[in-house]
């Protein structure tokens, strides 16, 4: 975490803040296919990728994943052992109306709770195997 806002910190010093005297141009932009922001150790804690932001925590497991595409987005939390636990995201459905889902996963990577925004909405909560149990509508 600590990593995460130095981060922050040196995007927002150098680029954002308009009282930072330096003696060196500063460029507009900053152009590259990839930036890893890595720990004492090495460790990968950020990777900025051209459509992808991703946090890790100390053992390198993705933790907090935000994927974009020209047909929509995902955001991805997962618990310590990288395995995805809540996910949010949207794309277009059959009839190219958009559609966002809210998942949320069991320790077995099964989803239990399934929220989605169509026309008539609906909410599905299923058992640990994966079986629904409940749904509304």
């Amino acid at each position: 975490m600590l990593y995460s806002v130095l981060a922050l910190l040196v995007f927002y010093v150098f680029l954002v803040d308009g009282n930072v005297e330096s003696k060196v141009a500063i460029q507009e932009e900053i152009r590259a296919r990839s930036i890893v922001i890595v720990d004492d150790e090495g460790q990968e804690a950020i990777v900025l990728r051209a459509s992808c932001i991703s946090m890790h925590n100390d053992e390198g497991k993705m933790i907090i994943a935000l994927f974009a595409s020209r047909h929509g987005g995902v955001i991805a939390v997962c618990n310590k052992a990288g395995k995805v636990v809540a996910r949010m995201l949207v794309f277009p459905s059959t009839d190219e109306d958009v559609v966002g889902i809210i998942d949320v996963y069991n320790k077995y990577g099964v989803p239990v709770v399934s929220i989605t925004g169509e026309d008539d909405g609906l909410i599905e909560v299923s058992n640990r195997d994966g079986k629904v149990i409940g749904s509304l509508p």
